[in-house]
């Protein structure tokens, strides 16, 4: 399918048009000289305007800009407002300014970033070091500006942008040809983005061949071959770091011709939406893929969905779509715009969520413009920016198709440029009406098929008319096909079903979302409790941190019982919700004690001051993580970590009096010292001799007397040469 630019769309009064003009609204907020300071220190050019905190502060300085880039493109082609493409020209040109002064084509916000990579072009340890405190994950960093600039060119037209970033890439090439291909794949252990679709896209743009080469050295092997097996080897795996592959390993396949990289993609789609998806669209626990046979995690925890997976795997849907348009496809789609994507903006003020919890009666928490800049930020800009208007419309066959149903219209160039175009417009409000109006209106009559989308949740356009009369229409897989010749001011009617309907967790579990039409539906739960609703500048303001509720006393439904109170989701905020409900499956009491279960950890996360699950990328990036000698063990879903010489967290210990540690034994023997900001306060060995049958233990040790202190650095070290255990989550607890 061909998809319209977004400046031949217009959304019309309703929800997403609302979003969008929140969107605006923050974009607009930013200060973009504040978010070149990073590159105009980097550059060794006088700051304009300070830096700002949080992330752009941490190591990950600069990522926001690139993500600017791209929505104040998409903004501008989707409003016409005249100060969003301002702001982006002037930001292109801070740029290219930090380029020229930096020379030889580098641009980035990275501190000491330019060192940094050229260092990689020996290999060995800079390598190895890719990723750390101080630096983050950089190539995850300098890809948003790469993609910022990209998207600006594509968006706009205009040349600047893609003169600075085919400098910043021929920057590259050089140090690329140093690196033989073990080191260069040893690099991709470090989250990297989309470098590869960037790489893929600019081969695309300019025609150059070395950059199709590159996106192919980007492609990391360790992902794209397991695909290729037919294998799902994703359990335990940090998710948008691999979605962002595979969005790559599509464009790749353009780029190259190589129909490997579609069948790598296209088999990462099929793994991640048919078995890992949930009922908004959304995927992954704590950032990570848990095991798709067991989804208790997604029910148990306050870390749920996160946005910028459901905002890259839209990104990899579309590039399958235009390739070979298959109905699932736009399904997927509907799904994640209708709901994960609509309810992930605040309406009012427009802040951002990271994390959508699917544990009954949680909520999630949004950002404010000048405190909060996380990944998600970065993505909720872009997104509502342009996922509902690029979706709605295309050309299919030489057919203009309507693929969603929300209030937009379109101007369409259809295939044959001596006839005239044609302008059509969707008048709808899903879930609220099944009634459907879409109004046609070539320049002159003229014979064409109109395309309309028949949704997997509905079995046909009800009642399908053509100025108030019945049309007959043809069935293709997933749409139909209206074939008239068609006049100014033609008008279609149909309606579409509305009732309730009821969906199981993709593990076929006993817990169960309800759905009307494309928007999944919801009950408000209070809005007690909702601590850091909206998020302050510290490193773990994106979590809901509020008290987790209780399972036990849940409604336990009848499979075919529909609960009172049941609203869109993407419309609740500021509240508790509940999407997933506990269902009898004939034995109410069996499902009670287990929900009583699930309840057994409600104590422990109470008393929780800190916890940090070592292993997985974001806690320890929060918890400033440092280690020598470390490695990440993956068990299952669960990801550890060991070390054959330190390493070390820094969590808040204020009012803490134990300090908990899962440690999972290996069979070989393993010692560990325990430290507080460096004074030893436990030694534990464990082998044979230990006597100890359990493979996962906690042990408690007390730190009332750091109680004192806002926050310590807790250690590990190994101990006469023997590696630490692996070590899962660190707690502090009251």
């Amino acid at each position: 399918m061909k998809f319209l630019p977004l400046d031949r769309v217009r959304l019309l009064e309703g929800p997403f048009a609302r979003a969008l003009e929140t969107d605006l609204g923050y974009a607009l907020a930013l200060d973009p000289d504040r978010l070149l300071a990073p590159f105009r220190r980097e550059a060794g050019l006088p700051a304009k305007a300070p830096g700002y905190g949080n992330w752009e502060s941490s190591g990950l300085d600069g990522h926001i800009a690139g993500h600017l880039l791209s929505a104040l493109a998409f903004l501008w082609a989707g409003t016409g407002d005249a100060e969003a493409r301002r702001r982006l020209d002037a930001m292109v040109a801070g740029l290219a300014e930090c380029q020229a002064a930096n020379g030889g084509g580098y641009v980035g916000g990275i501190p000491g970033g330019q060192a940094l990579f050229e260092a990689l072009a020996t290999g060995g340890a800079a390598v190895a070091e890719l990723g750390s405190s101080e630096h983050w994950v950089p190539w995850y960093n300098l890809h948003k500006t790469f993609q910022g600039l990209i998207d600006a060119h594509a968006v706009t037209g205009d040349e600047r942008p893609l003169r600075v970033v085919t400098a910043l890439a021929d920057w590259w090439l050089p140090i690329a040809d140093r690196i033989d291909d073990a080191a260069f794949e040893r690099m991709l252990d470090t989250e990297f983005g989309g470098m590869n679709d960037a790489f893929a896209r600019l081969a695309q743009l300019t025609g150059r061949a070395e950059y199709a080469a590159q996106a192919e050295r980007f492609s990391h092997r360790a992902i794209l071959d397991p695909l290729l097996r037919g294998e799902d080897a994703l359990t335990g795996l940090h998710a948008n770091t691999q979605i962002s592959k595979a969005v790559g390993y599509a464009s790749t396949a353009v780029a190259t011709g190589d129909d490997s990289y579609r069948r790598a993609a296209e088999a990462f789609w099929r793994t991640v939406v048919e078995h890992r998806t949930v009922a908004i669209g959304g995927n992954s626990v704590r950032e990570h893929f848990h095991d798709a046979h067991d989804f208790t995690p997604m029910i148990d925890d306050r870390e749920g969905p996160e946005f910028c997976n459901t905002y890259n795997m839209l990104g990899l849907t579309r590039v399958l779509a235009e390739r070979e348009l298959r109905p699932e496809l736009l399904d997927f789609a509907e799904r994640a715009i209708f709901n994960h994507v609509l309810a992930s903006q605040h309406p009012e003020g427009g802040g951002f969520v990271y994390f959508t919890p699917l544990r009954p009666r949680h909520y999630r928490v949004y950002s404010q413009a000048q405190l909060g800049f996380w990944c998600c930020v970065g993505t909720g800009l872009e997104a509502q920016a342009r996922s509902a208007a690029e979706w709605v419309f295309g050309v299919e066959d030489g057919s203009p198709a309507v693929n969603l149903y929300l209030p937009a219209e379109a101007s369409i160039d259809l295939p044959d440029a001596a006839l005239p175009g044609v302008r059509i417009r969707v008048d709808a409000d899903l879930p609220h009406s099944g009634e459907v109006g879409i109004s046609v209106d070539p320049d002159g009559s003229r014979a064409f098929a109109l395309r309309l989308r028949v949704p997997a949740w509905a079995d046909g356009l009800a009642g399908l008319r053509v100025n108030g009369s019945p049309a007959a229409a043809t069935a293709v897989p997933g749409a139909v096909l209206l074939e008239r010749t068609w006049a100014p001011g033609d008008h279609v009617t149909f309606r579409l079903p509305t009732g309730v309907r009821s969906e199981r967790l993709p593990d076929g579990s006993p817990w169960q979302a309800f759905l009307s039409g494309p928007s999944v539906l919801a009950a408000r739960a209070g809005d007690a409790r909702l601590d850091g609703l909206f998020a302050d500048d510290s490193r773990m303001g994106h979590i809901a941190h509020g008290p987790l509720l209780p399972f036990a006393d849940l409604p336990v439904l009848d499979p075919d019982e529909v609960p009172e109170g049941l609203e869109p989701f993407a419309g609740i905020h500021d509240s508790r919700y509940t999407v997933y409900w506990p269902i009898s499956d004939g034995d109410p009491a069996a499902r009670t004690a287990r929900l009583r279960e699930l309840d057994d950890g409600l104590a422990v996360d109470e008393a929780t001051v800190d916890a940090v699950a070592l292993g997985e990328q974001q806690p320890e990036s929060d918890h400033a993580f440092s280690g020598t000698g470390a490695a990440v063990l993956t068990a299952g879903d669960q990801r550890w970590r060991t070390t054959s010489e330190s390493m070390a967290v820094r969590m808040r210990t204020a009012h803490a009096r134990v300090l908990r540690v899962r440690y999972r034994l290996q069979q070989t023997p393993t010692a560990v010292g325990v430290r507080i900001d460096d004074e030893l306060i436990a030694e534990e060995r464990f082998d044979a001799a230990t006597g100890v049958d359990a493979e996962v233990l906690d042990i408690d040790y007390p730190i009332g007397e750091f109680a004192g202190r806002a926050s310590a650095r807790v250690g590990f070290t190994a101990v006469d040469g023997l590696p630490t255990p692996a070590i899962g989550t660190v707690r502090s607890l009251r």
